[in-house]
């Protein structure tokens, strides 16, 4: 067909049918080049549909030319940041989940998602805020793929997350000349944030852990790390011994991850871990261990409030109770001790020796046995199988037939 008589003209680019014939039934989006019809398929046969494609299309075209904030409509800012940020952001599935957060929320507000950068503001977020804060659920699809997500109310560390990533694509987009000046975006209110959490967990409890993971070797091994060195989750799941292990010391950063505040050091080796290490599973990388962790925590009625994380608060509470000097627990944690001089004066020239941290590996050394000895009291009292279905079932032990 012309483009005069398209259902839908946007800009330079109009919906049209292959004029070849193929594809009949698919929407295609047609624009005018050298003298010929250029065409891009909108995989849609609804015109509804395809013209929402359109639009993004032609959206997308335009944003990469110089804008001022009235005209860029937000969404293909985050596509271009996902792009082009993409391979140097570890934590790339956390970002994109929160793209999808605001795209859901931008589905459901009057904003619509043809909103424009500038409709980001201090009103806008609040909205956003609460929306997320609140019962909440959306359906988007992102590349191909629809995601449905129900929520009955993230926290506002949640929410921060979401707007520091958004804050990242339109930052970026001003540096790539894209917008004139990304929006100053407010932070969530700190009285509405959570506070620092004090939850621990006992050997008991830890113990329960491990022997919940001995039919998972990486997982189990993934568990002993964060207990033996107090390591962050996610770069524990990032470690390999061949390029992290170095006989008695460990480097617990990452190959190929950005140096950044969180840091991550070089530690000691504890004699149980070695073991751990040199048997270390090929198999053991993973992005998250997230419906792992769900699903244990709802098996041994861990609190929903346990995260992984809160295995690195129980060794550092276990040292300071162990009187482990505080200078040791910082450098073990990566952490700055301010009340250290030494610290605070120069991190060039002083850096703490992980081979002399014999007050911490007898601690940590002391939490390992202890947690080994509730995972055999564990293993004893419970039985743990596992169906072709992979449900995880516990049967307690009947102990009159023993």
């Amino acid at each position: 067909m012309s483009r005069e008589n398209s259902p839908l003209i946007v800009g330079d680019f109009w919906l049209d049918k292959r004029r070849d014939g193929k594809s009949p039934e698919i929407w295609q989006i047609a624009t005018a080049r050298d003298r010929t019809v250029v065409y891009r398929s909108t995989k849609c046969r609804d015109v509804t549909k395809a013209g929402a494609v359109l639009r993004a299309f032609e959206a997308a075209s335009r944003s990469n030319t110089p804008q001022s904030t009235e005209e860029a409509e937000l969404l293909p800012h985050l596509f271009h940041y996902l792009r082009e940020q993409g391979p140097d952001i570890h934590r790339i599935d956390t970002v994109k989940s929160s793209y999808r957060a605001w795209i859901g929320w931008l589905m459901q507000d009057d904003l619509g998602t043809g909103a424009h950068v500038i409709d980001i503001n201090k009103v806008t977020t609040a909205r956003f805020r609460r929306w997320r804060m609140g019962p909440h659920e959306w359906k988007v699809t992102w590349n191909g793929k629809l995601y449905c997500h129900r929520s009955k109310g993230v926290s506002g560390e949640a929410v921060q997350r979401n707007i520091e990533d958004l804050r990242s694509a339109l930052n970026h987009a001003e540096a790539a000349g894209r917008i004139r000046a990304a929006p100053k975006i407010p932070s969530v209110d700190k009285l509405l944030r959570s506070a620092p959490r004090s939850l621990t967990l006992t050997p008991k409890q830890l113990g329960a852990i491990v022997a919940f993971a001995d039919q998972e070797p990486a997982v189990q091994c993934w568990l002993w790390l964060m207990i033996g060195t107090g390591v962050r989750p996610d770069a524990a799941l990032a470690f390999r011994p061949s390029s992290q292990w170095h006989g008695a010391v460990i480097d617990l950063h990452p190959v190929g991850w950005p140096r950044t505040n969180k840091r991550n050091p070089v530690v000691p080796v504890i004699a149980p871990l070695k073991s751990v290490l040199e048997d270390w599973p090929s198999d053991a990388e993973v992005r998250s261990r997230k419906t792992w962790w769900r699903t244990m925590r709802s098996k041994l009625d861990i609190p929903i409030a346990v995260i992984p994380k809160t295995i690195r608060h129980t060794v550092a509470t276990h040292l300071r109770n162990s009187e482990v000097p505080g200078e040791q627990i910082s450098a073990l944690l990566g952490h700055k001790d301010l009340r250290d001089r030494l610290e605070r004066t120069s991190e060039i020239y002083a850096h703490p020796d992980p081979l002399k941290m014999r007050a911490t590996c007898r601690a940590l050394t002391k939490l390992w046995t202890l947690v080994e000895r509730e995972a055999d009291k564990w293993r004893a009292d419970h039985l743990l199988t596992i169906t072709d279905d992979n449900n995880k079932i516990i049967v307690k032990r009947d102990r009159s037939k023993r």
